[in-house]
């Protein structure tokens, strides 16, 4: 009775995740873990938001900026190999209560003064952004905030905000998905579960985008600010946790 209630969780994981271009696999990291051992959970949550942002791509891919995909997302699958291979030197619970810190900053920022503390819009915004949200994926297994920080600068129409950030983040799964296979992460007996998260992304996206489609521009971009709120918090949360337990 477990797996319906995780396919359920990853189903709505994916929705909000389509809806806001990122979170799907921070949402659902957590989840797994309470069904799993970390490192499966990992993998498993890896393979599932390959197949989501896959299924974004179906629905959204027609909408990819190439100049905006090539500049943001080559920068970061190099970055995310640098940041996992510091994983196990660097203190990543205060590394996530900066992020998270940054998070905050910004979406207080965009609140109250709008038109001044956007990032700039420049080439070196996206090849920047696409160093620090890959090498803190590496870090800390999610970057999909910062990356949302930084295309959401640019003002990109909806669709074409969610298509590009689908597919520079189907590069970078396609770069860490084959390291958790080659090292045995997903026992075969999970197969069957991981193709039903196949059904489960589809449908999450294919809902996410009916969803957002009924949804003004202005609306996405504050649903997308809270998104972010949300995860700083979080971040924050989860690094004071860790580095208080220590003291």
């Amino acid at each position: 009775m477990a797996w319906p209630l995780f396919l359920a969780c990853a189903f709505g994981a994916e929705v909000i995740g389509t809806m806001a271009g990122f979170g799907a696999a921070t949402i659902l990291t957590p989840i797994a873990m309470v069904f799993m051992d970390v490192k499966t959970a990992i993998a498993l949550v890896a393979c599932f938001h390959l197949f989501g942002n896959a299924s974004r791509l179906f629905f959204f891919g027609r909408y990819v900026h190439a100049k905006t995909w090539a500049q943001f997302g080559l920068t970061g699958v190099l970055c995310s190999l640098l940041g996992a291979a510091l994983t196990a030197h660097l203190p990543s619970e205060i590394i996530k209560c900066i992020f998270g810190l940054f998070l905050l900053v910004y979406v207080g920022g965009s609140v109250s003064l709008p038109e001044h503390v956007r990032l700039p819009h420049t080439p070196w915004t996206l090849v920047g952004g696409g160093a620090a949200s890959g090498f803190i994926a590496g870090l800390i297994g999610t970057g999909g905030a910062i990356r949302s920080a930084c295309l959401l600068a640019f003002g990109l129409p909806r669709d074409v905000y969610i298509g590009t950030s689908a597919a520079i983040a189907l590069v970078v799964d396609a770069t860490r998905l084959p390291v958790y296979l080659t090292g045995h992460f997903l026992p075969s007996r999970m197969i069957p579960l991981i193709v039903s998260l196949i059904a489960a992304a589809f449908l999450g996206a294919w809902v996410g985008r009916r969803l957002v489609q009924r949804v003004s521009t202005s609306a996405f971009h504050r649903f997308v600010l809270v998104m972010l709120a949300l995860m700083g918090l979080k971040f924050v949360a989860e690094g004071w946790h860790h580095v208080a337990a220590f003291r």
